[in-house]
């Protein structure tokens, strides 16, 4: 998985071959998707507050 270059693009494979196994609520549970789902957020938030910023 570390062959994708942008973090929602890991966070989405990551989602599909888990939920593979197992219902996607308990997938998100998961803390190596927990944490892929953070960076995701983080980067849009500071897109965000960059945006307000200039």
């Amino acid at each position: 998985m570390d062959s994708f270059p942008k973090d929602m693009h890991k966070y989405a494979f990551a989602m599909v071959k888990a939920a593979r196994s197992m219902p996607v609520d308990i997938a998100e549970k998961l803390d190596h998707i927990k944490q892929l789902r953070f960076n995701v957020q983080l980067k849009e938030l500071r897109k965000r507050i960059n945006r307000r910023i200039a």
